[in-house]
């Protein structure tokens, strides 16, 4: 081929390919999408990017301000300080949880039938190590569906990854309950009124964080990763309801 037609195919493919600093191509995040599509055969493929008309949505633009990006479409280099990030999620909600006297499920914690303060070493060891199976547990029921329902099995190391990241809405509330214990203001009933709303709101954003990152590492529309997402939510709230009664 002449060098007036390699450019003119390198410009058609503008979005799909980048010219590194090395000189040499290499393929968009919009490329590798492509690619993926192409060989799981698709025949519709859906942009892994959100449209304008998405990111006009003041829901959305509150959700993307409470949203670290960064630490779920994380890049190659930035791997291990995303671990770091991710593991002092994971110990510091082992900790809190422990500390609150609560068993975890999903995104709820059920309040252990002894007194808080009368507890042993070992229950609390015990309520933490619950703690960390949960969270397995969370992200082995998300990779099921996503692996049964729509046929991702790609990326699951990277989406392990950042899987901690969406519990982090759910570490802030553990720690404000536990200054709530602390001080014995979640005796006062309006205290508690607010407790409950606040795991409510955090729980909501967990189940944007827990879509959004669906749709960066499993390339889920926001539709889809919603639906996984909530029939876990409203499955987890089936057994906590049974459980209560």
């Amino acid at each position: 081929m002449s060098t007036g037609t390699i450019y003119h195919h390198l410009d058609s493919l503008s979005q799909l390919i980048e010219q590194g600093k090395n000189k040499k191509y290499y393929l968009t995040d919009f490329g590798v999408h492509a690619y993926n599509s192409l060989k799981e055969n698709i025949e519709v493929m859906e942009s892994s990017k959100f449209s304008k008309g998405d990111y006009n949505s003041p829901l959305l633009k509150f959700l993307f301000a409470l949203t670290p990006i960064k630490f779920i479409a994380f890049e190659e280099k930035d791997k291990k300080y995303n671990a770091v990030i991710s593991f002092a999620i994971l110990i510091i909600g082992t900790i809190l949880c422990g500390l609150n006297g609560f068993y975890s499920l999903l995104l709820f914690f059920i309040k252990t039938s002894e007194d808080i303060y009368k507890l042993t070493l070992i229950s609390h060891v015990v309520l933490s190590v619950i703690f960390i199976v949960n969270f397995l547990l969370y992200f082995l029921l998300v990779e099921l569906f996503c692996r049964l329902f729509y046929r991702k099995k790609g990326n699951t190391f990277n989406f392990f990854l950042s899987f901690p990241i969406i519990l982090y809405p759910m570490v802030i509330y553990l720690f404000i309950h536990f200054i709530l214990l602390s001080t014995g203001l979640i005796r006062i009933t309006y205290i508690n009124f607010l407790d409950t709303v606040l795991l409510i709101f955090f729980q909501i954003l967990s189940l944007w964080l827990l879509t959004y990152n669906l749709k960066v590492s499993k390339d889920l529309k926001i539709e889809r990763g919603l639906i996984i997402a909530l029939l876990l939510h409203y499955g987890s709230f089936t057994v906590v309801l049974l459980l209560s009664i």
